[in-house]
């Protein structure tokens, strides 16, 4: 008896079972991750928890609105759950589930089923990719505003008639996306692609007057804090427009680039480079290739457009960088439907050859993703220079310190802000100086400057620093 292939039920439901596959494993990590890798926080979500501990009702009059979606949304987390490693990271994590469904949407606008679905496997399961879902820092932002700006675009183009609805999103996510350090440039892609491709100036004809006048009032709307905000603190703009530290703009670019193919974490950051292996680097070779016949087309003017502005800003906002993740998919895509386009193409009337095909692809796919898991966890744990980034003193605090504790932490730091929303838990309470009182247990995060009058009664240490002993605990 002859079986044919589009009659088995794997075969006709491939993709549900491929993308339910896909999303268990993504949500799986993503639930793990805190306590996967890199098992601590680094100085930058610190600071980015102090900034939203920080929002009230007064930070739009104050002029403080810079990422203010993210610090809400963070602020939040840390209200209901309290501080501590998930709730820091929790914001991150819904964001970049939402930006995962975005881009698997997004690249079934571009590509077929098929090469869609293992495209969005590579890059939501890379390592760059599950580390910006696990960075309690607005750094998620960059990826989710482009993410959604471009699917909702492609959604718009792809209709006749665009609906009222996605066009309102598509203006309200722009408005928002301003809000964040140098996103305020995607206008000027827009308007760019909007003036040089001709089918975005025929979607835009088609808009009618009245279309367009509630597209301007609610871009206003959206603006309206933040154009406050400038009157009330005009600095503002600058770390809109151009926020790093010294300029040196060739530098800048090579330092925001490397870890995404400097293969060997030989400086100090918080990416375990490389960000992407060598076999998504030849894949994105290849469709960079296959992308020069079709030069012309929507989707490849917005990737040429984007690597251009990922590039052009990555000098004066380094975790801008990261925005380059989405042309590298898009061109990965590519790589992979031209692979498969010239298999197909051997075996035109062979269904067998066409299913069997696939086998060392799945095993080429399977092998990018173990390798950039293994990269992820492993990186994060054991490559000096970038473990020493992250500490787990939060949690070492949580688990060892008991209620009516004074922890000891310098002020005028970081560290002195950040866990200073940790009073009111468990009943600790932060200080900047020794006590006057003599009968309190007292904890310092490594050996305190100065004497402490009690005795030393226990020493919690951690994997995560250089010196071992981490926590101090003293008693009477």
């Amino acid at each position: 008896m002859r079986i044919k292939i589009d009659k088995l039920f794997l075969y006709r439901h491939r993709f549900v079972i491929g993308y339910t596959l896909l999303t268990v494993v993504f949500f799986f990590l993503l639930v793990w991750l805190p306590m996967i890798s890199p098992d601590g926080i680094s100085t930058e979500e610190m600071e980015s928890t102090v900034e939203s501990a920080n929002v009230s009702v007064r930070s739009v009059t104050d002029g403080d609105v810079v990422n203010m979606p993210y610090r809400l949304l963070q602020k939040a987390s840390i209200s209901v759950f309290g501080l501590s490693l998930y709730s820091i990271k929790i914001p991150s994590i819904i964001i970049a589930a939402v930006t995962a469904v975005l881009l698997v949407l997004l690249l079934n606008r571009w590509f077929k089923s098929n090469v869609a679905i293992i495209a969005s496997v590579i890059t939501t399961l890379s390592s760059a990719f599950l580390f910006l879902a696990g960075f309690g820092t607005p750094a998620i932002m960059y990826l989710f505003w482009m993410t959604l700006i471009l699917w909702l675009g492609s959604k718009i183009l792809g209709e006749s008639r665009p609906h009222p609805v996605l066009v309102s999103c598509f203006v309200a996510a722009l408005a928002f996306s301003l809000y964040t350090p140098h996103l305020i440039y995607i206008a000027l892609i827009v308007a760019i692609a909007g003036i040089l491709h001709p089918h975005m100036r025929f979607t835009i004809k088609k808009f009618k007057l009245h279309q367009i006048i509630v597209c301007v009032a609610l871009f206003a709307l959206v603006m309206s804090p933040l154009v406050m905000s400038l009157f009330t603190n005009p600095d503002i703009l600058k770390i809109l427009l151009f926020n790093v530290q010294g300029f040196n703009y060739a530098d800048n670019v090579i330092s925001a680039f490397q870890p995404f193919f400097s293969f060997g974490s030989a400086y100090e950051s918080v990416f375990s480079s490389p960000l992407f292996g060598l076999a998504t680097v030849a894949l994105l070779f290849v469709g960079v290739l296959a992308s020069f016949g079709k030069l012309f087309t929507s989707r490849n003017t917005v990737v040429s457009l984007l690597v251009i502005f990922a590039i052009a800003i990555a000098g004066i906002g380094p975790y801008a960088a990261t925005i380059i993740i989405i042309p590298i998919s898009v061109l990965v895509a590519a790589g992979l439907e031209s692979i498969l386009e010239k298999w197909y193409s051997l075996f035109p009337e062979n269904p067998y050859a066409r299913v069997f095909g696939l086998l060392p692809i799945a095993a080429f796919t399977g092998v990018i993703v173990v390798s950039s898991l293994s990269h992820f966890v492993f990186g994060y744990h054991y490559t000096p220079m970038v473990a020493n980034q992250f500490n787990d003193d939060i949690t070492l605090i949580k688990e060892n310190l008991s209620p009516g504790t004074v922890l000891l932490v310098p002020e005028n730091t970081v560290e002195y802000r950040f866990y200073k929303n940790l009073e009111g838990q468990d009943g600790i309470t932060v200080m900047g100086a020794l006590p006057k009182r003599d009968d309190l247990e007292i904890a310092t995060l490594g050996k305190w400057e100065g004497e402490i009058d009690l005795p030393l009664y226990r020493i919690i240490t951690s994997q995560k620093s250089q010196d071992s002993d981490r926590l101090y605990l003293y008693n009477n």
